[in-house]
């Protein structure tokens, strides 16, 4: 309890130094002043406070459609904010800078702005205002953009998998992948319902689950989930956790899943039989979770175990970073998610920071590693700049 509390402490004291750094410049360049501002201030405060209010609230809170209220609120606000904050570092760059055509750009707009009645006066002003409206008008675009590419847009990505010495009756698998789906206060049902009639007009030979498949606790959430009892393939779905599945209650969370018809691979391997070739598909506990629970400390070696003979040889992991195990006990190719690829701007830069593998195919020495930007998202139900997927793989002969 104490780590939580901690955890939202720093979370606010965030979010506080986020919105009021972009609030006072733009009260700045807009020239405000007079009680508006206070009400600004006290509005944004209020904001700022209702991030943490939410999370306690999931928590104690057994309504969901309230719930699925204040996450969309505050959530929603927190993703508006975070690019919000951006533009004005680059809006303030921008002044430092002074190009000409930032010039030529501020004295257009505030020619058009008086047309309609905008009292502005002053050369200062001109750049202050035009730059502070047009960061407003650029982030609201966005947000709005963000929103409807979380919601509306639901990419197939297709990619070939090339490998050498590729079995005959392994050619042309099709393996169709989810990840971070992030069932929780607001993706639900009717979400997943698109994902899983997306995923069998594929007519997938296996399908596989990639973690943080869920983000509350099953008690509420566990019926949203009922659409992957209709999943389609002809060799079953597969599925590993990730690390929000611990924070959800993972013990209670695993009999929902695999009453669904799911086979969950908790550092444990199946062998498939396909024509004459054998498949393995292994799949470890996230990365993180020995810290969590003891009993699912990740094991890429205790995955393999059984299948070293094999003619090709997949592992589930739903962190990148687990490949570096997964090469060294001799996986051919791991399937993961975690990133969202940095899920919306700025995150979608800032991410290559953080995480060698992002997104898309990659190898590590003999091992290729396949990252999904996701399915659903965490947090701001936003997705810029790195569209959610539903990722099919085809193994090909190199």
């Amino acid at each position: 309890m104490k780590a939580f509390f901690l955890f939202l402490s720093i979370l606010t004291s965030l979010l506080g130094f986020i919105y009021y750094y972009a609030t006072f410049r733009l009260i700045s360049g807009l020239s405000l002043s007079g009680p508006i501002v206070t009400m600004i201030l006290a509005g944004i405060g209020a904001l700022v406070l209702l991030v943490p209010i939410t999370y306690i609230f999931s928590r104690i809170s057994k309504r969901e459609k309230t719930q699925t209220f204040f996450a969309y609120v505050s959530f929603t606000n927190f993703g508006f904010f975070s690019i919000l904050f951006t533009l004005v570092l680059l809006m303030d760059l921008l002044r430092v800078i002074d190009i000409g055509v930032i010039s030529d750009y501020s004295e257009f707009l505030f020619s058009t702005l008086l047309q309609f009645g905008f009292p502005i006066d002053g050369v200062t002003e001109i750049k202050s205002f035009s730059l502070a409206f047009s960061t407003i008008i650029v982030a609201t675009a966005l947000s709005s953009l963000g929103f409807y590419n979380a919601h509306v847009r639901l990419r197939l990505k297709r990619t070939n998998i090339p490998v050498r010495n590729l079995h005959p009756d392994l050619e042309n698998l099709k393996i169709v992948q989810i990840s971070d789906v992030h069932i929780g206060p607001t993706i639900k049902e009717n979400f997943l319902r698109r994902v899983v009639k997306r995923i069998n007009a594929q007519t997938p030979d296996i399908v596989v689950i990639t973690g943080d498949l869920v983000d509350g606790p099953a008690a509420t959430l566990k019926q949203h989930l009922k659409p992957l009892a209709d999943l389609q393939s002809k060799y079953g779905t597969f599925y590993v956790t990730g690390n929000h599945e611990y924070y959800s209650g993972i013990l209670s969370w695993l009999p929902e899943i695999e009453s669904l018809g799911i086979q969950i691979l908790l550092n444990a391997n199946k062998i498939l039989n396909i024509g004459k070739a054998k498949l393995l598909v292994a799949g470890v506990t996230d990365l993180t979770a020995g810290s969590l629970l003891k009993s699912h400390q990740t094991s890429p070696k205790r995955a393999m175990e059984g299948g070293e003979d094999t003619d090709y040889k997949i592992l589930l992991a739903h962190q990148p970073n687990s490949v570096y195990e997964a090469n060294s006990v001799g996986f051919d190719l791991q399937i993961s998610g975690h990133t969202h690829g940095g899920q919306f701007f700025p995150g979608n830069v800032l991410i290559y920071l953080a995480q060698k593998f992002v997104a898309g195919l990659h190898r590590y020495k003999d091992t290729l590693i396949y990252v999904s930007r996701g399915t659903g998202y965490w947090g701001p139900p936003f997705r810029l700049g790195a569209p959610s997927e539903i990722s099919l793989l085809t193994l090909i002969q190199e």
